[in-house]
Order: structure tokens, then C-alpha cells, then sequence
């Protein structure tokens, strides 16, 4: 475990198994629970009080820029072109493109379309995970617990705009090339997350008073299956218990 902050959240072990008893409904007695259930009521209520987001969408944003800004093609003059790729709505590309018309196509623009909950990986209850990992600054194993993480899928719209339709049929076949079956994205939060083509689509592209001014426009519906990390903490050995902040949670 590298490149952390620890937070103390002022408590020890003691302290927060004595805050979690829990009353019985139908009787007066005071009923004890395991301490797997005690360490997860605190995870949760510390989770749910968290201050610190993950960056996951921006992580996932980036690796997909990075992933298709290294394309190219050959263009008419049988030149080796390199085909960039930035983070823009289709709306926005068209009205740059006219206004100022700044803009070297061919060019792929990328954006988030929405985020759903992943049902066939969804927990069906609130689920403790306890693993140990390894801390090299102290040379010894450290146990760390944290509620499971939230499934998710994300679906990003990847559109390729083009003047002329030999080079959109080029990058397209470049493109699709590269989902055998996914593409693989390197991120700070896992190095095995995948995305994948759902679909490829022709849609009708903005159109100029020259007609050599045309844009032609190529659509790729992809969609990314990974997690939404929950907050880790550490339980030390003297009993107190920190927030683990990784370069996950800190930009």
C-alpha cells in the first residue's frame, strides 16, 4: 500500500464495538453481535459520512481518450496520419467546426452517456470484505476491511468525423479492429478493465453551403463493465482504525 494519507477517525476497536449494540426488538435484553457485524456497521455508517469521492469516471474518460488518440490512417497523398481524439459532444464538434473551423479531421470525439447499476453482479446485501495487503513501508501485512464495491455499467458515445467516406471506412475498420472482443484500459484504479463495442452506426453528418465542407459522421456505442470503489480502512494493531486515501480519491 503506497501513496496513501491516513485519516484517524478517532476511534479504536474497543470504542466501536461498545457503539454498536444493538437492542432487541421484542425484548428488553440487550443483545451482542459478532464483531463481523459491529466492524460492518461501522464501515458502512463511515462510507455513507465519506467526504472523498472516487474518480472513476474521469479515470475511465482518460483511459478511453488515451486508448483511441493513437489511431492513423493513410490519407490521399499515401501519408501515415495520426487521428486525434478529445472529449466533446457531437453538438459542440459540429458547431466549433462551422464557427471557428479549427478543428483537423478526421478527428473521434468521446462522451459519457449514461451509467446503470450492474444487476448480475449486485450484492444482495451489505457485504464486509476483509482482505490482508502487503505494506512495504513497514514490511509487514496489514488487515483492511470496507464495504463491496458498487457494480456498474458505462456506456460512451465515440463518434469519427471525416470529410471524405474512404477515410471513415479506414478508421472504422480500425477501430473495430481493436475489440477483440474488448479493448483493454490501464487506469490507476485496476488494470484489467475492458470496454466494448454494443454497436456501430452511420449517421447523417452537418452540411455546409460548399458541399466541401460536409461532415461525415460515424458512431460507436461502447460500454465499459467495472466497479464504483467503496472507502477502505485499516485496522492497525494497537486498535485504531484509519481511512486508508489512496491516488484513487485524491486528484
Amino acid at each position: 500500500m503506497t501513496d496513501r494519507e491516513d485519516v484517524y477517525t478517532g476511534k479504536t476497536i474497543a470504542e466501536v464495538l461498545a457503539e454498536t449494540t444493538e437492542y432487541a426488538g421484542t425484548t428488553p435484553s440487550i443483545v451482542g453481535r459478532s464483531a463481523y457485524e459491529k466492524f460492518k456497521s461501522f464501515a458502512l455508517e463511515a462510507t455513507s459520512n465519506s467526504t472523498l469521492s472516487p474518480i472513476v469516471y474521469k479515470e475511465l474518460l482518460r483511459a478511453m481518450l488515451v486508448s483511441f488518440g493513437n489511431i492513423s490512417y493513410v490519407d490521399g497523398e499515401n501519408k501515415l496520419q495520426r487521428v486525434k481524439s478529445i472529449h466533446a459532444a457531437p453538438e459542440r464538434t459540429i458547431a466549433k467546426y462551422f464557427q471557428e473551423n479549427n478543428i483537423i479531421l478526421p478527428v473521434i470525439t468521446i462522451q459519457q452517456d449514461s451509467v446503470k447499476d450492474d444487476t448480475t453482479k449486485r450484492r444482495y446485501d451489505n457485504i464486509l470484505i476483509q482482505r490482508s495487503v502487503w505494506n512495504d513501508d513497514i514490511q509487514r501485512a496489514e488487515r483492511v476491511i470496507s464495504v463491496a464495491d458498487v457494480p456498474v455499467t458505462i456506456q460512451y458515445s465515440m463518434n469519427l468525423w471525416c470529410k471524405y467516406m474512404e477515410d471513415i471506412d479506414q478508421i472504422s475498420q480500425s477501430i473495430r479492429g481493436r475489440f477483440n472482443p474488448g479493448v483493454l484500459l490501464k487506469t490507476s484504479i485496476s488494470n484489467s478493465i475492458k470496454a466494448f463495442l454494443l454497436s456501430e452506426s452511420n449517421k447523417e453528418g452537418a452540411s455546409a453551403p460548399d458541399r466541401e465542407d460536409r461532415l461525415l459522421r460515424k458512431s460507436f456505442l461502447v460500454e465499459i463493465e467495472t466497479y464504483i470503489p467503496s472507502p477502505q480502512f485499516k485496522v492497525t494493531s494497537t486498535g485504531r482504525i484509519e481511512k486508508v486515501v489512496s491516488e484513487l480519491w485524491v486528484s
